[in-house]
């Protein structure tokens, strides 16, 4: 049973006066060689996590607690007290319970219908993985994955072992080991953007979903594939700056539009995307 056969449980929900822009979304799609997707925190709300920017996100509360990467720095022990109080306390147990939506599951068939192939994400929080999606860079790591600040390397949070009172290091070379999410003011993890700006170099068309696109170093992920001759395709149901050279804009939430994007290729093509024709220059 392919992965397409296992997701019948979302169905398109989108008002019908989108249904042209829907189209002409699909139709790009089919038109392109490489194609990438650049997605933010409006995807996972609809999962019940609140946008990072958004009315109940820690970026407006002002609150970003111990996610501070020089008091990491300076403190590790303290840092990995603090996080496993709060994790007895049950302090992540929205995270936890979250369940992909049919916006990550229709995009992950597009990457198995080989309509997309490349997905950057700035979530942290593994809905892209639980709904099927395998090529994917994450900008701000991983919430249930562990990283080693000196070497990378990495791994997932249950299957790493190690003392539940000391801080825990790298077994290959001995580093502090983090959490993989992306603290304040620490450096995007290098392999993230060599191989995200490494796909949009390829690429000639991004879709660009429920992402403010104002958070740089990915918001150049779009902008490349624009400056390369690419296409544009924004999902969002606010503006942002780049709706302006979009060549399709769809006022709308992905879990109501990427369905239907979905639904609308596999009419023309059952049989998943074939080779295209190279777009003239």
């Amino acid at each position: 049973m392919g992965a397409s056969d296992r997701r019948l449980g979302y169905t398109s929900r989108v008002d019908s006066s989108l249904s042209p822009l829907i189209a002409q979304a699909a139709r790009l799609l089919s038109e392109s060689l490489h194609i990438v997707a650049l997605v933010g925190a409006g995807i996972s709300t609809e999962s019940g996590i609140p946008a990072f920017r958004g009315p109940d996100g820690r970026w407006s509360s002002g609150h970003p607690g111990s996610n501070q990467y020089q008091s990491f720095l300076a403190d590790p022990a303290e840092w990995w007290r603090e996080r496993r109080a709060a994790q007895s306390r049950g302090g992540y147990s929205n995270w936890d319970d979250a369940k992909p939506n049919s916006g990550h599951l229709a995009l992950a068939d597009l990457e198995t219908m080989g309509f997309v192939h490349h997905v950057v994400t700035q979530n942290i929080d593994n809905l892209h993985q639980l709904a099927g999606t395998c090529s994917i860079s994450e900008f701000h790591g991983n919430r249930f994955k562990l990283r080693c600040i000196d070497c990378g390397g990495r791994w997932l949070r249950e299957t790493f072992v190690h003392s539940s009172d000391s801080i825990p290091t790298c077994p290959d070379c001995g580093g502090v080991v983090k959490s993989d999410t992306v603290m304040f003011g620490e450096p995007i993890p290098r392999d993230a953007i060599q191989r995200s700006l490494a796909e949009a170099g390829r690429a000639d068309c991004c879709l660009v979903i429920g992402t403010s696109a104002v958070v740089f170093p990915a918001a150049n992920v779009p902008l490349i594939v624009r400056q390369n001759g690419g296409r544009l395709i924004e999902i969002n149901p606010s503006p942002t700056p780049l709706s302006e050279i979009c060549d399709v804009v769809l006022r709308a939430a992905a879990g109501e539009v990427l369905p239907a994007i979905v639904e609308t290729l596999r009419e023309v093509f059952p049989a998943g995307r074939p080779t295209p024709a190279p777009r003239d220059s």
